[in-house]
């Protein structure tokens, strides 16, 4: 797996890594996630929680979850972040990671990050949203592409990958440089 080294700041998003997400097409992905964790260098670490309530439109036009608010990231990633300083939950009603219930800018600035990877679900959804926002609050912004899938099709997955190397967003792309 290519992590860049560019000599920035960075921080990992961890986008959604919930059970109910996870079916037998994706799970090779945790062990990479887990990799990513350990080897990635990062500064800080924030990772998500998605769920929804009555009220928001995730519930009213998209999805609904069961038992929302009893959601948590799997044993085997929290494990792992329990071994790093600077990690931070927070919770999101939407897309983006940085529409949650936690002032992730003012994570960001603390920590002087310049420099956002971001991995897991739904690479066709919420961490093609989150791409595309972190890009455009001026961070460079790189989607692993080894660690991140969907629950949908593997057509969805690829179409997005796709579309993020044609945007320079993942580690993959043309550009990776400084």
């Amino acid at each position: 797996m290519f992590i860049p080294e560019t000599g920035r700041k960075k921080a990992l998003f961890i986008v959604d890594v919930q059970d109910w997400f996870i079916i037998e097409r994706n799970t090779y992905i945790i062990p990479n996630i887990i990799e990513l964790i350990e080897k990635g260098n990062y500064d800080s670490i924030i990772y998500s929680i998605s769920y929804n309530q009555e009220w928001s439109l995730w519930y009213k036009q998209i999805w609904w979850c069961e038992n929302p608010l009893e959601t948590e990231t799997i044993p085997q990633i929290l494990g792992v972040l329990q071994n790093h300083k600077n990690v931070y939950k927070v919770n999101k009603l939407t897309r983006s990671i940085f529409k949650c219930d936690e002032n992730i800018h003012e994570i960001l600035k603390q920590h002087q990050i310049d420099e956002i990877h971001i991995c897991w679900y739904e690479s066709n959804d919420c961490v093609f949203a989150t791409a595309q926002e972190s890009f455009d609050l001026g961070f460079f912004t790189f989607v692993i592409e080894e660690a991140t899938e969907t629950r949908t099709t593997a057509i969805n997955h690829t179409y997005a990958i796709a579309l993020l190397r044609y945007l320079n967003l993942t580690n993959n792309s043309n550009y990776v440089g400084k």
